[in-house]
């Protein structure tokens, strides 16, 4: 947990079995709306993962700072088809901003989908005030 409200949590699971987790642990929490910064990198399940993943959140996708990293356009791509909807970002920290700006205090700011993506926002956290 980086921040309170709004809550802004982060995670390293990077696969069906992690994301089922976290999918889990995000229906016991409470908030307004739930926002998601999602990366992931090119040779995991994407499909996989982004089927589990809650239709109501708002996406904000973006990609990490390594060369696996999947462009966020495929990303927002294949959410697309598995009904999830957001915009796109060119880095970690951009998007996080994006994430911030739009939630209210009561909000739910979710970081995930990949360990580079949540490497990229703890590496950032001071430019992100997050303490």
């Amino acid at each position: 947990k980086l921040q309170d409200s709004p809550t802004l949590i982060c995670d390293t699971g990077h696969n069906v079995g992690g994301i089922t987790y976290i999918t889990e642990q995000l229906k016991q929490q409470t908030y307004r709306q739930l926002h998601i910064v999602i990366g992931m990198v090119n040779d995991k399940d994407i499909r996989g993962v982004l089927a589990l993943l809650p239709r109501e959140a708002t996406y904000y996708f973006t990609k990490a700072s390594v060369k696996r990293a999947l462009p966020e356009s495929e990303l927002q791509e294949l959410a697309a088809a598995a009904g999830l909807k957001g915009h796109c970002y060119p880095d970690v920290p951009a998007a996080v901003r994006a994430a911030q700006e739009k939630s209210l205090p009561e909000d739910f700011i979710f970081v995930g989908g990949s360990s580079f993506i949540v490497a990229d926002l703890l590496a950032n956290r001071d430019a992100l005030d997050l303490h």
